[in-house]
């Protein structure tokens, strides 16, 4: 029972890991998506537990009754071999974009916070990508068990800090702010945020049951993620909230809030802003070298050392920019493959209760 629960546990955490980025951990992409909503977008966050779980519970329950365990087999087998065309095409393009970002982010976290070259922080995310992707699924299992504790540990802080500090009716009137815009934009921005991160975590959690058949272990794994991930969403969107409109132009609004406190916590911040970044950047190249290289290690290997050198140059361009015009292109685009996905997930569910 207790190897069970381990192993539910690092599958949950790397399920974080894998969502949790540069954008995430920053606040740039909870700001963006759910905190100019107001109270509507509060909602919306606490929605995305649910769809997490159920959503990665579906990929890994279909992953392993197909037998797929790259994220091209796993869509041809959900949407056919046509539509799966394009989905390899635009999943394997903002894998790469992704990959990209996080490499930027590092960059900026270096430059805007350090004072050091962002060119440093780049090359240091690189070669630490390549060593974890170099000892696939394993590596990423065992490092997300240590990064995502510290994740949850530094974004928990930050939002008691931040409550504690701020008064009551300031806290009250900001939560409760009525958005005045249309609902339909808070609605997309949620549908839009699920989705294109479901589906560039697609890689790796297939990859998952290709050594981890047991159908408890994998949905309390999809369980401990969901949660996991809506938790930290809904802290790190309150502590936003109590600081608008001030972080509404910062590229990453989380070192705004900590910038009051004590050294130590902004470095404990900045830490946990790269490791969030790291994870994520070894998710997408490890996707994406393992969707190449089709099962051949020694061809995984040079892929991998590959895709991060391509990654380096698009890296130095603006993080922030990065994020605003690829997170919801890729958002709208994703979001009719998890409508896929869902539903091929219930017709085989139900199949199989019948």
């Amino acid at each position: 029972m207790k190897k069970v629960r381990n192993l539910s546990w690092q599958i949950g955490a790397a399920y974080i890991g894998t969502i949790i980025g540069a954008g995430f951990a920053s606040g740039q992409e909870i700001m963006q998506f759910f905190t100019q909503y107001g109270s509507l977008g509060m909602l919306m966050s606490c929605l995305t537990g649910l769809l997490f779980y159920i959503c990665g519970y579906a990929i890994f329950y279909l992953s392993r009754h197909y037998g797929a365990y790259d994220y091209n087999s796993f869509i041809i087998k959900v949407c056919g071999p046509r539509i799966s065309i394009i989905y390899d095409c635009i999943i394997s393009m903002f894998l790469f974009f992704g990959a990209s970002i996080m490499f930027s982010g590092s960059g900026a976290i270096f430059e805007e916070s350090l004072g050091i070259n962002r060119l440093i922080g780049i090359s240091l995310i690189a070669f630490l990508t390549l060593l974890v992707v170099l000892k696939s699924v394993e590596g990423i299992l065992k490092m997300n068990s240590i990064v995502v504790p510290i994740l949850i540990v530094v974004i928990l802080y930050v939002l008691l800090k931040t409550v504690g500090i701020s008064s009551p009716d300031i806290i009250t009137a900001k939560l409760g702010a009525i958005y005045s815009g249309s609902p339909f934009r808070p609605i997309f921005a949620f549908v839009f945020y699920c989705s294109y991160n479901l589906v560039l975590a697609i890689g790796v959690l297939s990859a998952f049951t290709k050594n981890i058949s047991n159908h408890k272990v994998l949905r309390k794994g999809a369980f401990m993620g969901g949660l996991g991930l809506m938790l930290l969403a809904v802290a790190l969107n309150i502590s936003l909230t109590i600081y608008l409109p001030a972080i509404l132009k910062l590229s990453i609004p989380v070192l705004h809030i900590v910038g009051m406190y004590s050294s130590y916590t902004k470095y404990a911040v900045l830490i946990c802003i790269w490791c969030a970044v790291y994870s994520t950047a070894i998710a997408n190249v490890f996707s994406l070298a393992n969707r190449m290289s089709k099962n051949r290690p020694s061809a995984y290997k040079l892929i991998s050392l590959f895709i991060i050198a391509a990654c380096i140059p698009l890296s130095l361009l603006n993080f922030k920019s990065l994020i605003s015009f690829f997170y919801p292109l890729y958002g709208a685009l994703s979001m009719f493959l998890i409508g896929f996905i869902l539903i091929r997930f219930t017709q085989i569910k139900f199949s199989d209760k019948v």
